[in-house]
């Protein structure tokens, strides 16, 4: 069976704290990032700076694929559900510049063709040559992981998806009203904008005391 190792640590003096960094870091990582490398790009925009003299910079971790300097990329979706082309003019990984980033790192991206207020967290770079589609409305099997009353079409909960945090209404449940432990199929639908989704995508939605989780499933409008 699985062992659970227990450490005896100190905030408050510090020992015991590089025993259990040291098992950490020896743990195996839960994705094999190597296999994603040959994928094609994809990157949740995580930040963003107004560096003096480099203009708009970027940060986030490659999901997939990788990106070199000087490449032209997809970035989106804009308000309006739009992507644009935009050229990466330098990288940098642990603040070092780089000539490429690959899945599983995060990187710095100094961006042309767009300006700063253009861009928000939860955008996504993607390979130039894709055809995405930014989405409102989607489906998700769900599951309420605690609500202290009931929810019911209309309820309006903040999606956290990768770096995609935006409020979102409860458009229909199939059993109509859910409760602490219930699992169903939902509809939302984003209140502010579209967002670039996949099925199977796995998310999380609060409000208040209320948790709960869910993964995509269909793709609507």
């Amino acid at each position: 069976g699985r062992v659970a190792p227990v450490f005896l640590v100190s905030n408050v003096t510090g020992e015991g704290l590089d025993l259990l960094k040291s098992f950490i870091n020896m743990l195996p990582p839960r994705i094999d990032w190597s296999e994603r490398q040959g994928g094609k790009l994809l990157c949740y925009i995580d930040e963003k700076f107004d560096v003096t003299g480099v203009g708009l910079v970027v940060a986030g971790l490659i999901e997939s694929g990788s990106i070199t300097s000087g490449e032209r990329v997809l970035l989106g979706p804009f308000d309006d559900g739009s992507f644009r082309t935009v050229r990466v003019r330098s990288i940098h990984v642990n603040r070092l510049p780089v000539d490429r980033a690959v899945a599983g790192q995060m990187a710095g991206l100094a961006l042309s063709n767009v300006e700063y207020d253009e861009v928000r967290r939860g955008m996504v770079l993607l390979d130039l040559n894709e055809k995405p589609r930014a989405v409102r409305e989607f489906e998700a099997r769900i599951r309420v992981l605690h609500h202290p009353t009931t929810i019911k079409p209309g309820y309006e909960p903040v999606i956290q998806l990768k770096t995609i945090r935006q409020s979102a209404k409860l458009v229909s449940c199939t059993k109509g009203i859910l409760r602490s432990g219930d699992v169903d199929t939902a509809v939302f639908r984003f209140k502010i904008r579209p967002e670039y989704i996949t099925v199977g995508d796995v998310f999380f939605f609060r409000e208040g005391r209320t948790k709960g989780m869910g993964r995509i499933t269909r793709l609507i409008a």
